[in-house]
This record gives C-alpha cells, structure tokens and sequence, in this order.
C-alpha cells in the first residue's frame, strides 16, 4: 500500500470526522462516488440505485473525479467550520494525528498518553 502524504491525510481526517459538515449536494455527491467505487469492485449497480444522483449541484461537485471533490470539501469544511473542527497535531513534531482524539503520532510514533503534554492545535 502506498504511503499517504500529509496532505492526504488531512483531506480524509476531515471527512472522515467532520462528513456531518457536508452540504446536502456534497453528501450525494459523496455517496455517488462510493456507489460507483462498490459497482467498480463488483458490487451488484442494483444495489446502488437509490444512491445515484441527477442532482446537478451534486453533478458538478463529480466532474473533476473523486480527489478534486474531496480536497473542495476539505477545504471549505476547514474555512466555515473552523470552530468545529478539531485538528489534532503531534506536540512533538507537528504531524496530524490519525483521529481527533488520538495520543500517538502516525508519523514520529510520539506517544503522549497519560503525560500533561496536549495535542498542538
């Protein structure tokens, strides 16, 4: 598997934790994109036609493929959300954690469990 960047690793941080901050058009556009993602594995396309979408918004959110939707959504998640979003950084070397509440680094494997030491934010 390859590795993920940093700044991989923030786009699905905050999709992962902060999805909820989607717009409605973004949310099906996001569960499009995982129904076309579970047809293209093998998945039965009937099983998926409740999640495919004519919403246009939703549409031109899909146009640029699935990694310029993702990034879009992390970034005005993190520009109007600011106050909801926790990002959780390794006081040692600065890295995202893997979760909002994690204590060890996925990068310099820093471990700051039951220390006074707190996340950067």
């Amino acid at each position: 598997m390859a590795e993920i960047t940093p700044d991989e690793h923030l786009t699905k941080y905050v999709i992962d934790y902060y999805g909820r901050l989607m717009t409605q058009a973004e949310w099906l556009a996001h569960c499009a994109f995982l129904a076309e993602a579970k047809i293209q594995q093998g998945s039965s396309p009937e099983l998926f036609a409740d999640v495919q979408t004519n919403d246009p918004e939703a549409l031109s959110f899909m146009r640029d493929g699935l990694e310029s939707f993702r990034r879009q959504v992390r970034q005005r998640i993190l520009r109007e959300h600011s106050d909801k979003v926790i990002l959780n950084y390794c006081p040692r070397c600065g890295g995202l954690a893997t979760t909002p509440r994690a204590r060890q680094c996925r990068w310099c494997f820093h471990d700051w469990h039951g220390s006074e030491e707190g996340p950067r934010s």
